[in-house]
């Protein structure tokens, strides 16, 4: 299973999410998304280009995320993680192959 840790603490933005999760998907080698680098910022298009990667058994881990607070979103930032969250458990849930955990390293604010 290929894991792909996406750790809060490791992005100053959600547009830093959409730059790594292009690389660690290989989105360079998709001839449909090599020019969209960081996917456009849009979690429509992270919706399709995840469908490319469907059969890759991926183990996403989300670390350090406090999901009450981006589901309560009171800025556009938690909107934005909210969306994200919501396009990746979707994705699990219609590729069983695929796996979500949500891990919290410390309390968060």
């Amino acid at each position: 299973m290929n894991t792909i840790i996406i750790d809060k603490k490791d992005y100053t933005s959600y547009k830093d999410f959409y730059r790594d999760i292009f690389i660690k998907l290989d989105g360079k080698n998709n001839i449909d998304f090599e020019d969209m680098k960081a996917l456009l910022y849009n979690a429509n298009i992270l919706n399709e280009f995840l469908w490319y990667c469907h059969n890759d058994n991926i183990y996403f881990i989300f670390k350090n995320f406090n999901l009450e607070k981006i589901r309560n979103y009171k800025n556009y930032e938690n909107y934005q993680w909210n969306l994200i969250i919501e396009v990746i458990e979707d994705f699990v849930k219609k590729y069983s192959n695929n796996k979500l955990e949500f891990i919290n390293d410390e309390k968060q604010n």
